[in-house]
C-alpha cells in the first residue's frame, strides 16, 4: 500500500497534465482548412473547440456518475473515451465523422478533468492538500506545453500523425486502475444545498467577465495559426509557438502570489492592457521571431487575469456557494470555446484588412476597454472614500 503512494499522486497529477488535450490539434487549423475547402473558418476552429462543449455534458453528470460508480472507475472509462476517440483521426475521414470524434473525446474529457481536483481534496488534507492544489495549476499549464511541444515534432512526420498523441491516454486509464482509491463516501446533503446556493451580483458580474476572458484568449489562440501560416510558417512553427505560450502560462502561476501581493486588483487592469498592447504588437510586426515574442508575452500577462478572477469570486463565500462559483467559472470557460470561433470570425468581416487581421483587431480593442473600464472601477470607489 505505501509503495503505491507516489503512483497514487502521479496518477493524480496526469490528469492535470492531459486536462487540456482538446486543444492539441490548435496548431493543425490550417491544414484542417485544405483538407475540408467547403468548410468556414468557424467550422474548421469547432473542431478543435466542440470537445469542450461536449465536455460540459459529462461534467453535469460526473456527480452521479462518481457517487454510483466512484472515482476511479468514471476516471478509467474517461480516459479510455478520450484515449479512443481522439486518435481516431489518424485515418482519414469525412468533416462530419471527424467531428463526432471530437465529440467522443470531449465526453471523455468531462468524465476524467474534474477528478483533477477532486481527487486531490478527497484523498490528502492539511498542507499538503493546499501545496498540491497550487501545484495543480503548474502541472495544467506544464502539461499543455508539452502536448503542443510534441505535436511540433510529430506533425513533421504528417500532420494526421498529432492524433496519435491521444493514444498517450491509454496507460494513463491503466495507470488509474491500479492505483487510484475506489468509491468514497460523500454528504449526503450536499448536493441539496448546492442546489439552494446563490451568488451575489457581484459574483455574478465576475463570472459574466470570466467569460469574456476566456473568449478572448480563445480568438487569440485561434487565430494565431492562421496569422503565423500567412507569414509562411508551418504548423511545427504554430505548435512550438502555443508550446511556448502555455509556458507563459506556467511563468504567469508561479509570479501571481507576489504580483498579487503588491498590485492587488490593480494586477487584474495590468493583465488586459498588456493583453491588448501584446496583440496590437501582433498586428505591427512582420517578422516571425517579433510575433511569436508577441503571443509568449500575451499568454504571460493574460494568464494573470484568470487566476484573479477566480480568487476574487471565492472570496468571503460560504462553502456551498463555492461549489456554485467553481461550476459556474467552469462552465463559462467551456461556452467560451464555442463562443470564440462564431463570434471573431463574424467580426473578421468588419474591417479595412484581412479577416485574421480584423478579427485580431477587435480583439486588441476589446481588451482595451475592458482594461479602461476594469480601471475605473478600481479608481472611482477610492475617489470617493477620499
Amino acid at each position: 500500500m505505501r509503495q503505491s503512494k507516489p503512483w497514487r499522486l502521479a496518477s493524480i497529477l496526469s490528469l492535470s497534465l492531459v486536462g487540456g488535450c482538446s486543444s492539441l490539434i490548435t496548431g493543425l487549423i490550417p491544414h484542417l482548412q485544405q483538407t475540408y475547402p467547403t468548410q468556414s473558418a468557424a467550422g474548421i476552429e469547432w473542431l478543435v473547440t466542440v470537445a469542450n462543449l461536449a465536455a460540459l455534458v459529462t461534467l453535469l453528470a460526473n456527480p452521479w456518475l462518481t457517487r454510483r460508480l466512484g472515482s476511479r472507475r468514471v476516471v478509467c472509462w474517461g480516459l479510455l473515451i478520450a484515449g479512443g476517440c481522439g486518435s481516431l483521426p489518424l485515418l482519414p475521414m469525412a468533416y462530419s465523422t471527424l467531428m463526432m470524434t471530437r465529440i467522443g473525446l470531449g465526453l471523455g474529457v468531462g468524465l476524467f478533468s474534474p477528478h483533477a481536483l477532486g481527487l486531490i481534496a478527497q484523498v490528502y488534507h492539511g498542507e499538503l492538500r493546499a501545496r498540491l492544489l497550487g501545484y495543480q495549476t503548474g502541472v495544467s499549464a506544464l502539461g499543455n506545453a508539452l502536448l503542443m511541444a510534441l505535436a511540433g515534432l510529430v506533425v513533421t512526420l504528417g500532420w494526421r500523425r498529432v492524433f496519435g498523441l491521444y493514444l498517450l491516454l491509454l496507460p494513463l486509464a491503466g495507470l488509474a486502475a491500479q492505483v487510484l482509491p475506489g468509491p468514497i463516501r460523500t454528504e449526503p446533503n450536499r448536493p441539496a444545498a448546492a442546489k439552494r446556493a446563490t451568488l451575489p451580483v457581484s459574483k455574478w458580474a465576475l463570472c459574466l467577465l470570466a467569460l469574456a476572458t476566456y473568449v478572448l484568449i480563445w480568438g487569440v489562440q485561434l487565430k494565431l495559426p492562421v496569422l503565423l501560416a500567412e507569414h509562411q510558417l508551418d504548423a511545427a512553427v504554430a505548435n512550438w509557438t502555443l508550446a511556448g505560450m502555455n509556458l507563459g502560462g506556467l511563468l504567469a502561476g508561479l509570479t501571481f502570489g507576489r504580483l498579487h501581493a503588491r498590485l492587488g486588483p490593480y494586477l487584474l487592469a495590468l493583465g488586459y492592457l498588456g493583453a491588448a498592447l501584446s496583440v496590437w504588437a501582433l498586428l505591427a510586426w512582420q517578422r516571425p521571431t517579433g510575433i511569436i515574442a508577441a503571443a509568449i508575452f500575451f499568454n504571460w500577462i493574460y494568464s494573470h487575469t484568470g487566476p484573479y478572477l477566480v480568487y476574487r469570486t471565492n472570496l468571503g463565500l460560504a462553502p456551498d456557494q463555492i461549489d456554485l462559483a467553481a461550476s459556474s467559472l467552469t462552465i463559462a470557460t467551456i461556452v467560451s470555446a464555442f463562443l470564440a470561433p462564431p463570434l471573431w470570425n463574424s467580426l473578421s468581416h468588419l474591417g479595412l484588412g484581412a479577416l485574421t487581421i480584423n478579427a485580431l483587431s477587435w480583439m486588441a480593442g476589446a481588451l482595451a476597454v475592458i482594461a479602461l473600464g476594469t480601471l475605473l472601477t478600481i479608481i472611482y470607489p477610492q475617489r470617493s472614500k477620499s
